[in-house]
């Protein structure tokens, strides 16, 4: 009777590390892709970018392969593809069951740039450094000139300095703060027909130094005309930069192509804008 009960006991633990063994071979990785979540429209070179990123994303995920669905680490999958593309920031991490799993990115692009010492960084809107270089890429006569690349001023020094980092280690320091208060919302805005109203690199300068101790934002366009935000709260900062776009792109604007001419903006008055044509100091 022993032994009988002995012989089931093996039985039932063996066909349970059959199951596990089973089953841990079902439910592995041996499926990985990238899916770009950035909106890109009909830009054709925009598409073969993300084509490029997205293969050399599956290649870092592809390092997680073998491993057990249930038991990945997703934020490890997140971390390497960071570390490992510069010009992707993964987000998120979707298992499809059984054996894939597809990694969301946003794609960065070349949007603004830092001095950092002697050196310039060229950074997407999230602050993800894309390229550091003895050149000045805002400067419209120094040869490697972009037009859709915003020279920024900010509030503090930046800490980070090499492909990869980020600009500031804290995403929600003032500067970065500021920066997407200005850049996501207003290209975020859209016409009734759900069309985008405005590109941020019609910015060219955005000066935050100013911020405490003058209590004002200088952005200068490359149309030529400055607005001046007259705050220092950077939570006002929203309803401003609304009351810009919607000032710079309506046919009932004055010349924006005057150069010296200067927009004012107060987070008194959000949504009014005061517009002096001669002064630019």
């Amino acid at each position: 009777m022993r032994n009988k009960r002995l012989i089931i006991l093996l039985s039932v633990l063996g066909g349970i590390a059959a199951i596990v063994i089973i089953m841990s071979a079902v439910f592995t990785v041996y499926v990985t892709e990238a899916e770009c979540t950035t909106r890109y429209g009909e830009d054709g070179d925009m598409y073969k970018t993300i084509l490029a990123v997205n293969e050399r994303v599956t290649e870092a995920a592809d390092g997680f392969k073998f491993q057990n669905i249930f038991l990945l680490d997703e934020q490890k999958v997140l971390d390497e593809v960071n570390a490992k593309v510069p010009n992707a920031e993964a987000h998120d991490v979707e298992s499809i069951f059984p054996n894939k799993i597809i990694v969301k990115y946003r794609l960065v692009t070349e949007d603004l740039q830092f001095e950092i010492g002697d050196k310039y960084a060229v950074a997407g809107i999230g602050g993800k450094i894309l390229s550091v270089s003895d050149y000045d890429r805002t400067d419209d006569g120094g040869g490697h000139y972009s037009d859709t690349i915003v020279r920024v001023t900010p509030i503090k020094a930046p800490n980070g300095n090499s492909v990869g980092q980020y600009v500031y280690s804290d995403a929600d320091c003032d500067d970065m703060r500021a920066l997407t208060a200005i850049f996501d919302l207003s290209s975020a805005l859209v016409n009734v027909s759900g069309s985008r109203v405005f590109d941020s690199a019609a910015y060219r300068h955005v000066d935050l130094s100013e911020i405490v101790t003058r209590g004002r934002i200088t952005i200068r366009m490359r149309k030529g005309v400055t607005f001046r935000l007259l705050t220092s709260d950077i939570n006002k900062l929203p309803e401003m930069v609304r009351t810009l776009v919607s000032w710079y792109v309506s046919p009932n604007t004055p010349d924006v192509n005057l150069i010296r001419g200067v927009a004012t903006i107060s987070d008194g008055k959000p949504d009014i804008v005061t517009y002096n044509r001669f002064i630019s100091s």
